[in-house]
């Protein structure tokens, strides 16, 4: 049957979907080219053209530069066209034809971006300098370098864990301190201990060391209720020791940070310990040992205004080392040379004549030196001779001139007390000065109470009663304590005198001054010939003049910058000056009221009858700055008498004109004709002070502040504390049954009375670390801890009576209290937080790695210095350690303590043995704190002990306690035997 469709049949025609799709298409194609002509125009048309022929002719000259790059390699080479063999173990061709991508590095180290930056840097450096240049050699596999920076980064990470949970405020303000001070004292009984052998002062360094360490071995460790004497002499002065100390440590060190499986591949570990200890371990601690480096970075951290020009003539003066001074000496006559030869003449002449005279000075005083200590010059000046310890007693000696303090002088300077109290000790006379610092004291606060008590309301009688009530009992228990019958160290005065003290002690209301008579006349006594005038003719006040740089005058030295002296005489023209009337302002920031004191000052010229009168105000601070200058330049006019300051209702009408007319006083003295003609420059001071306008103050505000708590006369209720115990405990007793008494008068006579009198003062033991006896309840006040103990070890403050030591510690805690303010504690704790911050720890890292690869380069090692540059970098150091002492420390402590501490502890510094010592027990400090329990202490006391010395020590200690138990049985049996033999003759009768 056929189809009904004819095979010849044309197509069957467009669907009409299939049609509409197509015009439709050419439809919009045709509206699109419609649309970009009209809206660009032909020149559209033209660049669109331009632009597929230019793709076009790109990708064309791409492939033919690519395709004839890739021909000339293959000519070039000699490709083979076919594969490789199939012969061999068909895994082991996979792995070896196949090409592993080197695993990407995780670059997160510490959780801290600015830390890990830094970090990478310097692990980056490490490899290229220290591990690709010899592994290059060996293979260029990727596996290992990339194996062995995972290792690392897992020790790092390791190690940035344990430090985030370490708190580290207690290493940093008692573990570390306490440490430095103990190696400061060591240090200081070992000199101590030679000085004692030798008195000229001769010893090897190799004496001083067996000194040093022998008192590091007497001190005792408790381990497990033992006692250990541990010794770090063997691995500081013994390199193999030294090595093998370094392994163990490295060996826990990697077993604590290593991971397991890398920790127990022993050539791995071998390797990494070796590493560690020759390359890092031991030339870090050979660079901070050595002492021409730690005196670089002494010398780099202290300020440049520290090198001053006396600072700088007493290390000279009081050197003893011939090296020092002849490297000084010989780039001084290089510097001679130089400007002689600018000596020509010209406008700087005078300028170049004034520097030759300054280095030919210092050059004489090298000189001299050099003669001394080579002992060619038979007389020494007499502040060299204090350099090299030579006896006081030569200035005792007939047609010796010393300066002459007086009595009143010596009462207003804390040394000069301390010295005069210890010299009254060493008589057996202290009760005489003593007594009268007390009297003074009870004076000054009695008359602050009796004024509160006058001024308070009638509401208040009860409380006033019983301010009279202490004030008495406070009097009578001075008078039994030294002036009674019943007194155990009775000061003999006249009965009459006692009595009619008696009876003012009394009198109801008590008054201030019922000590008054047997004060005057006990400060006879001690102004007599037996006592302070004995004093002035005794070794103690040469030390004392020392002290106060009063023994000597040293000769200045012309500066090339000093202006010269002033032409203006006090004859030139006339000055005048009167305070007129006083006020009170208020300062523009802030509501605080201050008293003002308006001045009229005349000017009158020799040449020129015409006077010149204007006006000025000033404060008292600008008076009392006026007069602090005053003293430092004129010392002779520091006893006039200047009005003292005042803390409350010092702003009232009648005090103002009180202290208007005091202050004019003091003006009119020091205006005095015959006061400015034997003060030099003092009218041009005065002169100064009274220009119009803001004065420029000469002192900070610091020293004005340190003035007023140095000075005892001004604060002698907070520096007299010399009462016995009982005075104070029956005080406080009785405190506790008034009613209504006023807390500020228990607190200021428990505070101004506290007893180191003769009854209950005692020296601090000398192995004794904290030295916080005299805190009073504040040892938790973590920078007046560190100052004392610090002050106690460099300037041997412990071998101070108590009375100085105490008042030391009342003026650090107004200095800190005036730096810091009250929240102490919390300012150190954030300025610990602040070092150990993300920040701060980044900032390190890069100075780290700008130290060992400046500019991204390994730096050259350091070049070797002369021995001429090292002994001048000596110089250098000592005159800026000196010259950065506080003149507040220098007042406080003396200046001659000053310069023999400052001198201890930079001589401490130039024995490697000693700073290698210093280094490991910091070392150890940090690994105890870092692995508190991994009992790191433990091993360390294994290690020590294990010294010959340590051991003989605690060998001696074990024959010391069998002789003891030894006596102690001989004692028992002969006391069993008497008692036997007793028995025998009571049964025998």
């Amino acid at each position: 049957m056929s189809s009904p469709v004819s095979a010849d049949k044309p197509p069957a025609a467009p669907t009409p979907i299939a049609s509409g799709m197509a015009s439709s298409v050419w439809g919009w194609a045709v509206l699109g080219g419609t649309l970009y002509f009209t809206t660009f125009g032909l020149t559209g048309g033209i660049c669109v053209i331009l632009y597929v022929l230019a793709f076009v002719a790109g990708c064309l000259t791409i492939a033919y530069y690519i395709g004839r790059k890739q021909s000339i390699v293959m000519l070039e080479y000699g490709q083979p066209s076919f594969g490789y063999p199939r012969r061999g173990i068909p895994k082991l061709v996979k792995e070896v034809t196949t090409i592993k991508p080197v695993p990407k590095v995780d670059k997160r180290l510490t959780g801290s971006n600015v830390i890990d930056e830094a970090l990478q840097e310097v692990l980056e450096y490490t490899f290229r300098d220290y591990i690709h240049v010899w592994y290059q050699r060996l293979s260029d596999h990727e596996g290992f370098k990339y194996d062995m920076r995972q290792t690392i980064q897992k020790v790092v990470i390791a190690f940035s864990s344990r430090t985030k949970e370490i708190d580290w405020v207690p290493y940093l303000t008692t573990r570390l301190v306490d440490d430095f001070t103990s190696h400061v004292r060591m240090f200081r009984k070992a000199k101590e201990k030679m000085k004692a052998k030798d008195k000229d002062g001769k010893y090897t360094e190799e004496e001083l060391m067996e000194a040093f360490f022998d008192q590091e071995a007497k001190h005792e460790v408790k381990k497990d209720c033992n006692s250990l004497h541990i010794c770090r002499d063997m691995i500081c002065l013994k390199k193999e020791s030294e090595i093998q100390f370094l392994q163990d440590l490295s060996e826990v060190l990697l077993f604590l940070l290593l991971p397991p499986e890398d920790y127990h591949n022993k050539p791995f570990r071998y390797i990494c310990r070796e590493v560690m200890v020759n390359g890092v371990f031991i030339p870090s601690i050979d660079l901070l040992s050595d002492p021409d480096y730690i005196n670089q970075y002494i010398a780099w951290m202290c300020k440049e205004d520290t090198l001053t020009k006396e600072a700088f003539l007493t290390v000279l003066k009081t050197s003893d080392t011939i090296e020092e001074l002849q490297a000084v000496r010989e780039k001084v006559d290089l510097d001679i040379a130089k400007y002689r030869a600018k000596d020509t003449g010209g406008s700087e002449d005078t300028e170049i004549k004034r520097q030759l005279s300054s280095l030919q000075y210092v050059k004489v005083t090298c000189d001299k030196q050099i003669a001394r200590l080579r002992g060619d010059l038979d007389e020494v000046d007499a502040g060299d001779a204090l350099g090299a310890n030579s006896e006081y007693l030569q200035y005792l000696a007939p047609g010796k001139a010393l300066y002459s303090l007086s009595f009143e002088e010596m009462l207003s300077n804390n040394l000069a007390l301390a010295a005069f109290i210890d010299y009254m000790t060493s008589i057996g006379a202290q009760v005489y000065i003593y007594f009268y610092l007390n009297i003074d004291a009870y004076r000054v606060s009695a008359e602050q109470q009796i004024s509160a008590a006058r001024e308070s309301t009638q509401e208040d009688e009860e409380s006033t009663e019983a301010i009279y009530e202490m004030l008495q009992s406070a009097a009578l228990s001075l008078y039994n304590q030294y002036l009674s019958e019943k007194a155990t160290q009775r000061i003999t005065l006249d009965e009459a005198l006692l009595r009619r003290t008696l009876h003012k002690i009394k009198q109801r209301p008590p008054h201030a001054d019922c000590f008054e008579e047997v004060r005057c006349k006990v400060c006879e006594i001690l102004e007599g010939d037996n006592y302070y005038k004995a004093f002035k003719k005794s070794t103690i006040y040469v030390k004392l003049l020392a002290e106060l740089d009063l023994l000597n005058k040293d000769v200045e030295v012309p500066e090339a910058d000093e202006p010269p002296e002033a032409t203006i005489l006090n004859d030139e023209f006339h000055l005048e000056a009167t305070v007129i009337s006083s006020g009170v302002m208020k300062e523009e920031k802030g509501n605080k009221s201050y008293a003002v004191y308006f001045i009229r000052v005349m000017k009158r010229e020799r040449t020129d009858g015409e006077p010149e009168i204007w006006d000025c105000y000033r404060r008292y601070s600008d008076f009392h700055d006026l007069h602090m200058t005053i003293t430092d330049k004129y010392p002779s006019l520091a006893t006039l008498n200047f009005p003292s300051k005042k803390l409350i209702d010092n702003l009232k009408e009648e005090f103002l004109e009180k202290r208007k007319k005091e202050l004019d006083h003091y003006l009119q003295t020091l205006l005095n004709r015959d006061v400015l003609a034997n003060n030099r420059g003092l009218l041009q001071l005065i002169y100064g002070f009274m220009q119009p306008g803001l004065w420029e103050k000469g002192k900070s505000e610091m020293a004005r502040k340190m003035d007023s708590i140095v000075n005892p006369l001004k604060m002698m209720g907070n520096a007299v504390k010399s009462v016995p115990d009982n005075f104070v405990d029956g005080m406080i007793k009785m405190s506790g049954g008034i009613r209504g008494l006023p807390k500020d008068l228990v607190d200021g006579f428990g505070k101004i009375l506290k007893g180191v009198g003769p009854a209950t003062e005692k020296r601090d033991s000398l192995e004794d670390l904290d030295g916080l006896d005299t805190l009073d309840g504040e040892a938790d006040n973590i920078p007046l801890r560190i100052m004392l103990l610090l002050m106690d070890e460099v300037f041997d403050l412990k071998s101070k009576n108590q009375w100085l030591r105490r008042r030391i510690v009342a003026v650090l805690r107004q200095i800190i209290k005036m730096a810091m303010g009250d929240s102490i504690n919390r300012k150190i704790l954030d300025h610990v937080e602040l070092m150990t911050s993300a920040e701060q720890v980044a900032e390190y890292v890069q100075q780290f790695r700008d130290s060992f690869w400046p500019g991204g380069i390994l730096a050259e090692p350091r070049p070797e210095r002369d021995l001429n540059t090292m002994m001048r970098t000596r110089v250098i150091t000592k005159t800026k350690m000196l010259g950065g002492v506080a003149d507040e420390v220098r007042h406080l402590v003396g200046s001659e303590t000053t310069r023999k501490g400052v001198f201890r502890v930079f001589e401490m510094f130039q024995y490697k043995a000693l700073n290698r010592r210093l280094l490991y027990v910091i070392m150890e400090g940090m690994m105890e704190t870092l692995f508190p329990d991994n009992k790191f202490r433990d091993i360390f006391l294994k290690i020590h002990s294990k010294s010959p010395r340590a051991a003989s020590r605690l060998e001696e200690k074990r024959l010391v306690m069998e002789e003891e138990e030894r006596v102690r049985s001989e004692k028992e049996r002969a006391r069993s035997e008497s008692a036997e033999k007793t028995n025998k003759k009571k049964k025998g009768k």
